[in-house]
């Protein structure tokens, strides 16, 4: 029979018309071909794996591929959905179910939400805290109110940096004697003995450094605050010194001595008063320059004679000269005589200014005219230009035209300088001193200690002056010492500014606080009555800072500062040295700020420092909980030279060996989770070095791992008694503890020697105790290492 045959054989039995006696067939060939070949290629392509579970499967009645259909078919819902409530009046123990699981859902969505939130808080409050600090920064760079704009009117300057240049690391010799003299000031403080005047000092110090310009800054400070009173706590500095007449008199004065001295080195021979002036007029006014001026005294011109005695501070020569110029001007010597005095004739100065209004206003001689406005306090903007050919003469005039208890009138004054004129006008940048004077005869000494400031070789001055104005109780301070250095306050009268003294000094310390700390300390104690946002001493913070920034495993300055411990010796005082102990004294108590340096330190995160200090405070509760809370972190890891771990693996043992010696009452659960993290630092120890025996011998003496199914209730509940510091720990312990006893169980069971009826009993107790693991770890609320336990607890079966 050939091909074509069976074809035709094959389509005729297809058709229902087969000529032999064969079975019916629903197929031809060639959909028998293509049957075929769409197995094969679902078998190659499936694997022999899956074609033998098919059989397998197939054989025990089921269809695999109809039941791959029926899984595709189901929905995949959320883990956590809720569960649809059951018809609690038909099936009531459904409906208990679907409520107890519900129940629970709940309870795991809301720890879940309030885990976010915790972490999204904390997350934003570190952003937040990191960006003030850098904001912080950035302020200290700039020059800007809290409240109103200042127009400081500053001129370009032209800065030449020098790329091979370092930034200074130490005091220099000027610097260093400034330290010096602070040093001893503090010393005299802390020791109750009577406060000298910090300004008078310096200025003293001054007068050595070679510099004229610098010396009589700091004279004119010295003469300035001469006040009788330091002003107090409650008595603010701004609006004190524009109601007190002190500083007016005082800058008054201190122009009249300088231009006394002027007029002594110009005439060659020493007189007193009457014959200096005198000599002076005569020298300066001859021929033609005395044209236009009327009156005399002697054959001298009077009002130069007036106007040059009471320019040096000479009253009683003024009063003579016009004594020598006859009746006429009787009047005008009573005036200077009774203003000396101290009484007020309002008849005389009615008179006086009526005729100043009548025919002095318009006098040709400029001189008679300067002393009618100084005397009368006439034409308050008159310049005078004729007579004040010096700053120092206008500034002196100023002065000298305010009547005591003017501050409408000293404000003015000070806004002219500060505002109206400027740093432009007195071209400050080239001819900073000219400035600062203008300023401090004013009254506005914020102002001038921070245009000083600004360069660095002023920068140092500008640091003691502000100190030493504070520790007289002069300098005007900020509300807070986060504001900007140099604000304005709109409580205060115009043009005043307020000074930020902390972050003048912590700019200025900064740069050398970790090479000379004692004198870092020194100029932070300055801080003492300051405080930050917080309420914190400005002191403390300072010394905060200085810690943490020193870093962790750099004791160098934290030793330096608090001491260094003695070694071999277990005692109440095993600190010896430390530069913070001379800053004892009532309102710093050694101990006291100790503990608050501490909680400053653990508010910032830095127990491991705070534990110390907690010690050296004596507050021994409070060192333990620390370090609990640290031996937490870190007690499973294994010990590596110079890790946060090995450094409290020592003072563990340090803290041990205290415990024993001293009889000091601690917290029952303190001394708890203490013992028991630091028998577990010894069993993790063990654990890590393979000394498995003696680590389970550790781990049996805290009772913590069951040994058996029945212990598990017992370990439990006493978990449930323990700290969170150990209870974080525990499934780390389970885990080591179940994986020694499966090392111990491979080891058993890979051994040579014939199983005994002993053998047997061993491994049975090691299975039991790995069951007793694995089941005190699945009852316990939370076990990240649950599924671990239960991989280790099969391998033994």
């Amino acid at each position: 029979m050939d091909l074509n045959t069976l074809l035709q054989r094959a389509q005729n039995l297809a058709k229902g018309s087969a000529e032999c006696e064969l079975p019916g067939v629903e197929r031809t060939l060639q959909q028998v071909l293509q049957a075929t070949e769409q197995l094969h290629s679902r078998v190659t392509q499936t694997g022999a794996k899956e074609i033998q579970a098919q059989i397998l499967l197939g054989s025990k009645g089921i269809d695999l591929p109809k039941l791959n259909q029926k899984l595709e078919a189901l929905q995949t819902g959320k883990t956590f959905e809720p569960v649809e409530a059951a018809n609690a009046d038909t099936d009531v123990s459904t409906f208990l179910k679907n409520e107890r699981e519900n129940a629970i859902l709940s309870v795991i969505e809301d720890t879940n939400k309030n885990i976010s939130d915790s972490v999204n808080k904390q997350k934003w409050g570190n952003l937040i805290s990191n960006w003030n600090e850098e904001k912080t920064r950035l302020l200290d760079a700039l020059i800007a109110p809290s409240q109103n704009f200042i127009d400081l009117q500053r001129l370009p300057e032209q800065i030449i940096l020098n790329p091979d240049s370092s930034p200074p690391s130490c005091l220099d010799k000027l610097s260093l004697k400034y330290a010096q003299e602070l040093c001893q000031y503090n010393g005299l403080v802390l020791r109750g003995r009577p406060r000298p005047n910090l300004v008078q000092r310096f200025a003293q110090l001054a007068s050595q450094f070679g510099d004229a310009r610098l010396a009589e800054m700091w004279m004119l400070l010295a003469c300035v605050t001469q006040v009788g009173e330091v002003a107090t706590t409650a008595c603010d500095p701004i609006k004190s010194r524009q109601q007190r007449p002190e500083f007016v008199q005082h800058a008054k004065t201190y122009l009249e001595r300088r231009y006394r001295l002027y007029i002594s080195s110009v005439m060659v021979a020493s007189a007193d008063s009457y014959q200096l002036v005198r000599n002076y007029v005569s020298q300066r006014f001859s021929g033609q320059q005395i044209i236009g001026l009327v009156d005399t005294a002697g054959g001298k011109p009077l009002w130069p004679l007036i106007y040059y005695s009471l320019r040096c501070g000479a009253v009683d020569t003024a009063v003579e000269f016009l004594r020598e110029a006859g009746p006429s001007c009787d009047e005008f010597a009573q005036l200077i005589a009774d203003r000396q005095a101290g009484v007020v004739n309002s008849k005389i100065e009615s008179q006086l200014k009526l005729q100043y209004a009548n025919k002095i206003r318009n006098t040709t001689d400029a001189y008679k005219k300067a002393v009618y406005c100084i005397l009368l306090g006439c034409d308050t903007n008159e310049v005078h230009g004729e007579v004040a050919k010096t700053i120092d003469d206008f500034l002196w005039i100023k002065l000298a035209m305010l009547r005591p208890g003017d501050a409408a009138g000293y404000s003015h004054l000070q806004t002219s300088f500060i505002e109206n004129y400027g740093e432009k006008y007195f071209n400050a940048s080239q001819q900073p001193h000219l400035y600062f004077q203008a300023l401090a005869l004013t009254g506005q000494f914020e102002a001038a200690i921070e245009f000083l400031s600004r360069t660095d070789a002023n920068r140092v001055h500008a640091v003691h002056m502000a100190i030493a104005l504070n520790e007289l109780g002069i300098l005007g301070g900020v509300r807070s010492v986060a504001q900007p250095l140099l604000t304005i306050d709109i409580a205060d009268p115009t043009p005043m500014r307020r000074l930020n003294l902390a972050r003048l000094i912590r700019l200025y310390v900064q740069r050398f606080e970790s090479t000379d700390t004692a004198e870092a300390l020194h100029y932070y104690y300055t801080l003492r009555n300051l405080h930050d946002p917080k309420g914190r001493n400005m002191f403390l913070t300072c010394v905060c800072d200085l810690v943490v920034d020193s870093g962790v495993l750099d004791t160098s300055i934290f030793d330096l500062i608090f001491g260094q411990r003695k070694t071999g010796i277990v005692a109440d005082q095993e600190v010896s040295g430390g530069l913070f102990r001379q800053f004892s004294c009532p309102e710093f108590d050694t101990q006291t700020i100790a503990g608050l340096v501490a909680d400053e330190l653990v508010a910032r995160g830095s127990f491991e420092m705070a534990v110390r200090l907690y010690d050296m405070a004596g507050k021994l509760n409070l060192a333990l909980k620390h370090i609990s809370i640290l031996l937490a972190q870190v007690v499973q890891q294994p010990a590596v030279e110079g890790t946060l771990r090995a450094r409290l693996s020592l003072e563990t043992e340090r803290y041990s060996k205290l415990l024993s010696a001293r009889n000091t009452e601690i917290e029952p659960k303190i001394l708890i989770s203490f013992s028991l993290l630091r028998d577990l630092l010894k069993f993790f120890d063990n654990y890590n070095e393979g000394k498995h025996l003696v680590a389970l011998e550790q781990l049996d003496h805290t009772r913590l791992i069951p040994n058996n199914v029945q212990e598990v209730d017992e370990c439990l509940v006493n978990v449930r008694r323990l700290s969170g510091e150990v209870i974080k720990v525990i499934p780390d312990v389970m885990v080591a503890a179940m994986d020694i006893i499966h090392m111990k169980y491979k080891q058993m069971r890979s051994g040579t020697e014939p199983v005994s009826i002993m053998h047997y009993e061993q491994t049975q107790k090691l299975r039991e105790r790995a069951k007793a693991i694995a089941n005190m770890a699945a009852t316990m609320p939370y076990c990240p290492t649950n599924q671990r336990l239960l991989q280790l607890e099969l391998l033994m079966h």
